[in-house]
C-alpha cells in the first residue's frame, strides 16, 4: 500500500476542509491506542504515524473516501475511540487514519421491537443515557462504556457486562451497515454478522449499528466472597446449573483484591487488620440482578454459599464495586502492566 504523497493532499483538504489533519503532532497520537506496545514486538511494527486523518460525517463520505483510497492504494485504519489497547486501531502500514468521532448519532429507537439504530461512533454512556429518556437500557456494554464506541465493540468484539445473561455483544446485533474495500455498501445480519464482528475493520468501515436493547429496570448489586479457586468455580457451576435469575457476573481474584486493598479508602474483600492479624484475601464474585428477582435470589443464594464455603458481603462493598466497574486500570501504580494508568481529562 502506498502513503499518501503531496500531491494527495488538495483532494483531502477540497473534501474535508477542517476534518483532515497532516500536524506531526496529531498524526503521532493516532500512530498509537490505549497501551503501550511492548518492547519486543515494536521493531516488528516500526513507525506507526499515519499519514493523515480524516473525520468522515456521513456513509457518503466514507464511500467516496474508500473509493480513492482503493484507486490510489492507500491504507485505511478504522478507528473509534480506541480503547482496547490490543493494536487493532494502530496504522501499521501508515496511510489515513478514519477516526469515527463524527458518527456519532443514535439514528432511531425503536421501543416496541426493543432496539436502537446508532452510527458507529457513538459512545455507549451517551447510547445509554439516550436510551434511558424512552425508558429502555443497554443489554450489555464493554468495561470502557464511559468512553468506547458501539462500532469499535463489533470490530473488536467480546462480552461484557451484562453477557452473563446477553451472552457476546454479536449475538446482540440485528444488523450492521459497512463499506465494503470496493465503494460499495453491504448490510450484514444473521450469520453474516460473523465476517464484520471481530473483524477489526478488514472486511469493510462499518457505518451503522442496529442492536437489541431491554426494557430499563431497577438493579440490585450483591457481593460473595469465596477462599479458593475450586470454591468459586463450584458457585458458579452451581449458580449456573439452578438457573439463578442473574444479569450480569464480575470476578476479582485475590491478587486483584489485594492490589485495590493498598489503594486509598479501600478496607474491603475480607482483608481486615485485626490486632496485626491480616487474613487471606479471596476471591470476589459480584452479582447484579433484577429487583424483581431479589426474592428468589435471596432464598436460593445461601445455601449455593455454604456449599461452597462461600459468604455473602456487606452491601458497601457490592455498592462501591458497582459503582466503580468502569474503573479498572486505577491499580496500574500497584503493579506491572502493559496498559497505563488510567487519566481523565
Amino acid at each position: 500500500m502506498a502513503s499518501v504523497v503531496e500531491s494527495q493532499r488538495p483532494y483531502l483538504e477540497g473534501k474535508f476542509g477542517g476534518r483532515v489533519a497532516f500536524g506531526r503532532t496529531e498524526r503521532r497520537l493516532y500512530g498509537h491506542d490505549i497501551a503501550e506496545i511492548p518492547g519486543l514486538i515494536k521493531p516488528l511494527v516500526g513507525d506507526t504515524t499515519p499519514d493523515a486523518v480524516v473525520q468522515p460525517v456521513s456513509e457518503e463520505e466514507l464511500v467516496e473516501l474508500v473509493t480513492w483510497a482503493a484507486r490510489n492504494r492507500v491504507a485505511l485504519t478504522p478507528r473509534g475511540k480506541a480503547t482496547s489497547g490490543y493494536g487493532g486501531a494502530i496504522p501499521v502500514k501508515k496511510g489515513i487514519v478514519v477516526d469515527f468521532y463524527r458518527l456519532s448519532r443514535v439514528v432511531s429507537v425503536d421501543p416496541g421491537g426493543l432496539t436502537a439504530t446508532v452510527q458507529p461512533g457513538v459512545v455507549w454512556e451517551k447510547l445509554d443515557r439516550e436510551l434511558a429518556r424512552q425508558g429502555l437500557t443497554l443489554r450489555l456494554y464493554p468495561s470502557s462504556y464511559p468512553s468506547s464506541t458501539v462500532g469499535g465493540w463489533l470490530a473488536q468484539g467480546g462480552a461484557g457486562i451484562g453477557s452473563y445473561e446477553a451472552g457476546w455483544f454479536c449475538d446482540n446485533v440485528v444488523s450492521a451497515r459497512a463499506v465494503l474495500p470496493d465503494g460499495t455498501v453491504r448490510e450484514f445480519s444473521g450469520a453474516d454478522l460473523g465476517l464484520v464482528a471481530e473483524a477489526e475493520g478488514t472486511t469493510g468501515l462499518i457505518s451503522q449499528v442496529t442492536l437489541r436493547v431491554q426494557p430499563l429496570e431497577e438493579m440490585e448489586v450483591w457481593a460473595v466472597s469465596c477462599p479458593g479457586a475450586g470454591d468459586v468455580q463450584q458457585f458458579m457451576q452451581s449458580i449456573m446449573e439452578q438457573k439463578l435469575p442473574l444479569w450480569s457476573v464480575l470476578f476479582i481474584n485475590p491478587r486483584m483484591a489485594e492490589l485495590k486493598n493498598k489503594a486509598p479508602g479501600r478496607e474491603h474483600y475480607g482483608h481486615v487488620e485485626d490486632s496485626g492479624v491480616s487474613l487471606p484475601v479471596a476471591y470476589v464474585v459480584v452479582l447484579a440482578f433484577r429487583a424483581k428477582d431479589s426474592p428468589e435470589v435471596g432464598s436460593r443464594l445461601p445455601g449455593i454459599l455454604a456449599a461452597c464455603h462461600g459468604q455473602r458481603l456487606g452491601d458497601d462493598v457490592a455498592r462501591h464495586e458497582w459503582a466503580n466497574r468502569f474503573k479498572l486500570m486505577v491499580v496500574k501504580r500497584l503493579g506491572p502492566s502493559l496498559v497505563p494508568a488510567e487519566v481523565v481529562v
